[in-house]
């Protein structure tokens, strides 16, 4: 429908100008209605638009739990016109620019961003349950940045949308795609997380970040002692990956919502339902008086299950006096690939990292007992890396979200169970991109009946054969490095105890028993010639 002209004005030139004005504001308007938001432009003022009344079956629910259901559920919404292409969104062109430069998006949608990302354009609450790797990130993050951008968001308005994400990794990569979908937008964003300065997160934080991911822990500690945080024009929060968030924070989530302003979109995703996700959908959308505006996508809500038969898995039984220089004669011959080693304490993990370096071998090292800024930079560093060598302890691999893409996955100290070891691999397989990860099982004389429990699970390895023969005459010049050097001393005997007390800790006695240990070959794997005293009561 065409938009009459505005009144003609006396002076001359006045009705081209009227005509002009006319068009630019119609062309506005068309897109409004074919967006079909609820907000109106002015960010000034940042009022709602009345919004029409909707039937009750206008809020979808999808889901994938039977392939019946899923037929049924396709049929039903290609007959409504759902779209399947990015450029099927009223999307605006710096965004299509950016998916298509940077390689976000292909042309095709996921299941998870055709069936979120509409409802989320419409400023409708929705609940997303979706596995990993489905393409969650863009489903959040495109109506996130076009809500933004309709509103004309300047740093000078604030923070309009708010990403809440378990983990300081998680953050960091949610910001990295957030910044790169920025790109030809004039909007700004921010990334605070534990680990950063705090004072160079408030002054960003002053000067204005539309779009903003955080932990909660660190944007708890902001709204309270950032003078200066402008949160009232706040228009959305999401949270990422909510089934990773532990009771500690959701409690910390829970609080910064009674911070924030009331009236707002909400949005959440997570990989697999359950009670705790209940609990907090619950909490975030009990305020909405319709229940037409909380919409749920559930797609494949379970994880897949990883095919270890297309995986080559391999197991070495190593003396074990012979087991450091067996590692250091595998990580020599394989420095042109990508390897990720797990140990089971802190303690091992920097043992080993010295020793490496020691000899020469370039690698990196993450551990628990490294601040939060050290071990995002170092995980990300290898992740961007083509080749090179991480040592990583167990418990930083059990929480991580995402793991990198490598060649070899070593488990130098073996898992506590085969359903232990079925998780842990099944992380790493899954999280493989470009690579294809052989794992490698270290096993000790003593430790080879965990075999046996494997294959009673279905699990078959192959048997590899690391040599470290040649290096025989390393393990007495490493044995008298760390003997002279207090340092090395110090963390051989550290990582020596922490070794015995989680082997002694460990459930299957079968397997593990420190009855069956011989305690002069152990030390000797750690380049000590007489056993230190462990307390194991």
């Amino acid at each position: 429908m065409k938009r009459p002209l505005a009144h003609c004005r006396s002076k001359a030139g006045a009705a081209a100008k009227a005509e002009a004005e006319a068009e630019a504001e119609a062309e506005e308007e068309n897109r409004a209605k074919k967006r079909s938001r609820y907000y109106c432009g002015d960010p000034k003022t940042m009022k709602e638009k009345k919004k029409k009344p909707r039937d009750a079956d206008a809020a979808r629910t999808i889901s994938e739990e039977t392939e019946e259901q899923s037929m049924l559920l396709g049929k039903r919404e290609k007959s409504k016109g759902t779209v399947e292409l990015f450029s099927d969104l009223p999307l605006s062109p710096q965004t299509l620019k950016a998916l298509h430069e940077n390689h976000m998006g292909s042309l095709s949608m996921t299941q998870i961003q055709s069936s979120a990302i509409p409802p989320l354009l419409e400023g409708k609450d929705v609940m997303a349950v979706a596995r990993n790797r489905t393409g969650n990130t863009l489903a959040f993050l495109i109506p996130a940045v076009e809500m933004l951008c309709e509103q004309c968001f300047s740093p000078k308005n604030g923070t309009g949308v708010i990403i809440l994400c378990p983990t300081g990794e998680l953050a960091i990569k949610v910001h990295t795609d957030a910044k790169a979908l920025l790109k030809y937008h004039t909007l700004t964003s921010g990334l605070i997380m534990n680990g950063n300065g705090w004072r160079r997160e408030a002054e960003s934080l002053v000067k204005g970040a539309n779009l903003l991911v955080s932990t909660p822990s660190r944007l708890l500690f902001h709204l309270k002692n950032t003078k200066g945080f402008l949160y009232k024009n706040l228009k959305c929060v999401i949270i990422h990956e909510a089934d990773q968030i532990g009771i500690d924070l959701r409690k910390e989530i829970k609080y910064i919502f009674k911070l924030l302003p009331k009236k707002r979109q909400n949005a959440l995703f997570c990989g697999t339902p359950s009670e705790e996700m209940d609990e907090l959908a619950l909490f975030l959308f009990k305020k909405k008086k319709d229940n037409e505006h909380h919409i749920l996508v559930t797609l494949s809500a379970e994880k897949p299950k990883v095919n270890f038969e297309m995986v080559r898995q391999c197991y070495c039984v190593i003396p074990s006096k012979r087991r450091l220089i067996s590692l250091c004669a595998f990580l020599k011959r394989n420095l042109s690939k990508k390897s990720l080693v797990v140990f089971s304490s802190s303690n091992s993990v920097q043992f080993h990292y010295e020793i490496l370096r020691y000899l020469q071998i370039d690698c990196l090292h993450i551990h628990s007992k490294m601040t939060q800024q050290k071990q995002t930079s170092t995980f990300i560093n290898f992740c961007k890396a083509d080749k090179g060598i991480l040592l990583c302890a167990n418990d930083i691999i059990d929480c991580a979200s995402h793991l990198p893409s490598v060649d070899w996955f070593l488990l130098y100290e073996p898992p506590e169970s085969p359903k232990d070891y079925i998780h842990t691999l099944g992380q790493v397989v899954a999280s493989q991109e470009d690579r294809k990860a052989h794992p490698i099982l270290f096993l000790m004389q003593e430790e080879s009946k965990f075999l046996q429990l494997l294959g009673d699970m279905g699990i078959t390895l192959e048997e590899y054969q690391c040599d470290g023969m040649k290096l025989l005459d390393l393990s007495s010049r490493l044995e008298k490095t760390v003997g002279e050097n207090y340092y090395l001393n110090r963390l051989a005997k550290d990582a020596y105890r922490s070794y015995v007390s989680a082997y002694s800790s460990k459930s299957s006695k079968d397997v593990f028993n420190t009855k069956n240990l011989n305690f002069q070959s152990v030390a000797a794997s750690f380049c000590i010639p007489c056993p230190p005293k462990v307390d194991l009561s």
